[in-house]
């Protein structure tokens, strides 16, 4: 960027990923990006995010003092979750239920269809430190048996013995009834004092006590762990760049203050990957693409997104790692596939690519940090499709010699050459990606040949259109600054808060208008206090009511906004369940015609709205190519 202008305050980004943390950095009206990579530090991921906050200020010409927001998208979370290094858990639960983690919904997951040696991943609670205590609420949400408190405290003793770190608390039907739960609370903190305690009415007051009770148990699981490093972080943050406050990317696509993603830890899983997928949905709807399908690929992992009708899906089911949450989360599919992913022989003598990755330490072997092990990134290097002197915009050189060692030790067992053991590293690679694509796609009925694919992360551009072909999409685009685009997303995000009530089930037909419309406005009250005390003024505030509906007596729901603005009507209502119909038979090709369409639970977004950030024109953009090209191998 230019000299930067001391009047102006800025925005920066920072993308902790697997292998390098991507800082970008923006006016306060979203202009003048400036973007950088640097080598993320396991050990402590806050020092790459302050060594990025230092160059990246520094190649913007900037002064820390004139930094007034840092928006951070982290995989602290989600690598807790993959390493089983979170907090030391208990759960508390409705008398004769303790079994319900590890019982779950009974069912193996999809991969373990037709492979027998793959499980359900083990509960983040052994069955040891869940306990029960003596209480019921039926599903009207009334007290059948009042709630025994000498079983909390018989339980908090035990809890206070195993020395655990953080507590899960899940009573049946408390998302209609929070009563018992929250006394159940107060007891607990009176004897467990400084021990986080997760509440399910608070983290998904919906119904399914299982997925309730699992989003419950994860919050609890990774709170310890995110409170430590937003402390760290923060902490830092304030000496580096004193007028900066600290925002957090959620698993929903927007951001939050620092202090509520250590209240709901649970939201900041997957977080990073989000950013992706939120810049794609703009960067289309700035240059006429509603249709995209987004993929990032980095060092570590290859992140897919699904872009309709310009926006990201968002969908209230999911699970990370495996484990179901109850959250609104942008739909993403998540594969190990990036530049980093490892070459290796299976016992059969086959060639395979990831999930394993080689990560920022060693990192591939032309990184020539040690690293021994062919990689994708070593595999275009040795075919060319790689510049050793201008890798990361000159800031790294690449050992070509280290690639190819490591590829020819490779090759050596293939019995193949030096080359063509790479292109059969990269072809293999990209048929994961092609997988990993489709998944999202063709195997949901939809038709990717309509679709445009958006390629970004620090490997994606040397993909693109191989995968474009092979999918016979509509074309491959490549944005502006594709390294650290997913960091352009985080800046593009808003301030974000969702809220749901659950209706207890109320056929749409017999809804009370004026009840729906309370609980809306009581909402709709929770999100603007808390944008307002965030620092959002009313015109910057827009709030989005949404709603799930099913059939009566089908099992799983659809989510819809709700047509037009205003207060809710029994028109609204009766336009709401056409909706719902039109979607219906969108996504299974028939509906259940005259059939009673249940309201199952009611939503609102309450977004905080941040400066539209400005894309720079890409360098050499026309029709002809050549003018892009920079040279030749």
């Amino acid at each position: 960027m230019a000299s930067a202008d001391p009047a102006h305050r800025y925005r920066l980004a920072v993308d902790v990923g697997g292998t390098f943390t991507d800082v970008v950095v923006a006016d306060d009206r979203g202009r003048g990006l400036t973007g950088i990579k640097v080598p993320t530090t396991p050990h402590d991921r806050a020092a790459g995010a302050i060594e990025g906050l230092h160059a990246a200020a520094a190649a913007a010409g900037i002064g820390l003092d004139s930094i007034v927001e840092v928006v951070h998208g982290s995989t602290t979370g989600t690598n807790a979750l993959i390493e089983r290094s979170g907090a030391k858990v208990g759960f508390l639960t409705t008398a004769g239920f303790r079994d319900m983690l590890e019982i779950g919904r009974v069912q193996r997951p999809m991969e373990g269809l037709y492979d027998f040696t793959v499980d359900r991943p083990p509960p983040l609670v052994p069955r040891h430190r869940c306990l029960e205590a003596v209480e019921r609420i039926d599903a009207e949400g009334r007290i059948v048996t009042p709630l025994d408190e000498a079983s909390v405290l018989a339980a908090a003793d035990v809890f206070a013995g195993q020395e655990v770190e953080a507590v899960a608390i899940c009573f049946l039907f408390a998302h209609l009834n929070p009563a018992h739960e929250d006394r159940a609370a107060e007891i607990l903190a009176g004897h467990l004092p400084g021990v986080p305690i997760a509440l399910s009415n608070r983290m998904s007051p919906e119904y399914r006590e299982y997925e309730r009770a699992s989003t419950a148990a994860m919050n609890a699981y990774l709170t310890p762990v995110m409170d430590s490093y937003l402390g760290t972080l923060e902490a830092r943050i304030a000496e580096a760049a004193p007028a900066a406050r600290l925002s957090v990317i959620q698993a929903n696509g927007g951001s939050t203050s620092v202090g509520v993603a250590r209240e709901k830890a649970v939201t900041t899983v997957n977080s990073g990957p989000c950013g992706g997928v939120v810049a794609a949905a703009l960067y289309g709807r700035r240059h006429g693409r509603s249709r995209m399908v987004s993929v990032d690929m980095g060092g570590t992992s290859f992140d897919i997104g699904l872009i309709e009708d310009g926006r990201s899906r968002v969908t209230t089911e999911g699970d990370f790692q495996g484990l179901p949450v109850k959250i609104p989360i942008v739909d993403l599919h998540i594969i190990g596939a990036g530049g980093g992913s490892i070459a290796w022989i299976d016992p059969g003598g086959a060639l395979n690519v990831g999930p394993h990755s080689a990560g920022a330490v060693p990192g591939p072997a032309c990184y020539g940090q040690g690293g021994a092990e062919a990689t994708v990134t070593d595999a275009n290097l040795v075919l060319g499709r790689l510049n050793p002197d201008n890798f990361n915009a000159g800031r790294m050189a690449l050992d070509f010699a280290a690639s190819e060692r490591a590829v020819g030790a490779l090759a050596e067992k293939m019995g193949a050459s030096l080359e063509e053991a790479a292109l059969g590293v990269v072809r293999v690679v990209n048929a994961n990606m092609t997988r990993g694509i489709a998944t999202v796609t063709i195997q949901r009925g939809i038709d990717v040949r309509d679709f445009s694919l958006v390629s970004f992360g620090g490997a994606g551009g040397a993909h693109a259109v191989a995968l474009a072909e092979e999918l016979s999409m509509a074309e491959a685009i490549v944005p502006p600054m594709p390294g650290t685009f997913s960091a352009v997303g985080l800046l593009a995000t808003e301030m974000r808060h969702d809220y749901v009530t659950a209706t207890g089930g109320i056929v749409a037909e017999e809804a009370d208008i004026a009840g729906l419309e309370k609980a809306f406005q009581d909402m709709e009250q929770q999100g603007q206090d808390l944008l307002a005390a965030q620092g959002f003024p009313a015109e910057r505030i827009r709030l989005t009511r949404l709603a799930d509906l099913k059939v009566v007596g089908q099992t799983y729901e659809l989510l819809l906004p709700l047509p037009g603005r205003g207060p809710v009507t029994e028109a609204g209502i009766a336009a709401l369940v056409r909706d719902f119909g039109a979607l219906y038979r969108e996504r299974y090709a028939f509906f259940f015609e005259g059939e009673p369409i249940e309201i199952v639970n009611l939503r609102l977004s309450a977004e905080g709205l941040n400066p539209p950030v400005e894309f720079p024109e890409s360098a050499g953009r026309g029709a002809s190519p050549a003018a892009a090209q920079r040279g030749s191998r």
